[in-house]
């Protein structure tokens, strides 16, 4: 399938279409340059049909606009506007400038929640082979001996024997239980009304999650609106930048009030998502007609906010986390070793 062009392979087609529009090359040249180059068959055959459709007479906005799939609105609404001011080669050069930074913006989410997760996952897997393997072990030794254990010991003994007598059944509810949840999380009531509202009324996670989503929204409406696409359409194409439905709801609104002759800032008063240095950035964009250099002030902004609340939570988060993998490992050791000095006693005895 040629939509299976990844994100890396398009920003690449970016900024070499970009480099060689700048050096004064034709659209037709330059495409051709990047089809001989690219290794890449479903990119290559976009390229081919993109080459054909512009030989045959088609606009560049109009053979891009074909494989829409791939090439999405941002970048379409800039070639309509680069055709009527003759700058395509630095409306393309910007706009992989643009994609870098919004893949940046998006790769740090991944990497924060990376590391985290591979502890968590490292820490399940010890606990439960320890329980699973481990503990059975040294439980016939134990009751061998009739060695008197402590509490915490015969916790464990009594987890591992239920794991161990029901390995089937709970890896049976276990893969049940994920495709509950994989299927509940396609529904629109639980996205809409759950996911969507923790992720911006949550005190600890909306914290990252807007700034990350305010950067990725300004750096959009930056673009566009130096590209010169007005403004109602700029917000129509940035507000796809998230499927969140409070924020899709938001940008609606102001979308809504600019038709009644509203400006963007009176909109926000009331925001959940735009705070007061976002509303009062926007007023003075507004005031001073440079909302497209405002926009991209406010992305750098936030981008640096979320760059330094992840560096924290990490610094944080990482001793924690091998503190809190540290200390279960410590207590089922402890429960398994008071019991055998009991046992040296006994022999000893």
């Amino acid at each position: 399938m040629v939509n299976k062009i990844s994100k890396k392979e398009l920003i690449e087609f970016y900024r070499v279409f970009g480099i060689l529009l700048l050096s004064k090359l034709s659209v037709i040249d330059s495409l051709e340059i990047i089809f001989k180059q690219s290794k890449k068959n479903q990119l290559r055959r976009v390229i081919k049909v993109l080459i054909a459709d512009l030989r045959a007479g088609k606009s560049i906005s109009k053979s891009f606009q074909k494989h829409s799939k791939i090439f999405d609105e941002v970048f379409i609404a800039n070639l309509y506007v680069a055709e009527e001011t003759g700058k395509l080669a630095e409306v393309v050069s910007e706009y992989s400038s643009y994609q870098e930074k919004f893949f940046d913006l998006k790769q740090k989410i991944i990497q924060a929640a990376r590391y985290p997760v591979f502890v968590i996952s490292i820490s399940f897997g010890v606990i439960f082979f320890m329980l699973y393997y481990l503990i059975p072990s040294f439980e016939t030794l134990f009751f061998s001996v009739n060695a008197n254990m402590p509490t915490i010991t015969k916790i464990l003994l009594a987890a591992s024997n239920f794991i161990v007598m029901n390995i089937s059944f709970l890896f049976m509810i276990l893969i049940i239980t994920l495709i509950l949840i994989y299927f509940l999380l396609k529904t629109a009531f639980v996205k809409n009304k759950i996911i969507d509202q923790v992720l911006i009324k949550s005190p600890i996670i909306s914290k990252f999650y807007l700034h990350n989503l305010l950067a990725r929204f300004s750096l959009s409406m930056g673009i566009l609106l130096k590209s010169k696409v007005p403004l109602e359409h700029s917000l129509r194409i940035s507000r796809n930048i998230s499927d969140n439905s409070i924020f899709i709801n938001e940008i609606n609104k102001i979308i809504y009030s600019l038709t009644k002759g509203k400006t963007i800032s009176k909109n926000l008063i009331k925001s959940e998502i735009f705070d007061l240095t976002f509303r009062k950035l926007i007023a003075t964009g507004e005031e001073s007609a440079e909302l497209d250099k405002v926009f991209y002030l406010i992305s750098e902004f936030y981008s640096k906010e979320f760059d330094n609340k992840i560096n924290s939570i990490t610094t944080l988060l990482e001793p924690l986390l091998i503190l809190i993998v540290g200390l279960i490992v410590l207590i089922v050791l402890v429960a398994m070793y008071l019991p055998m000095f009991e046992i040296i006693n006994y022999i000893g005895v």
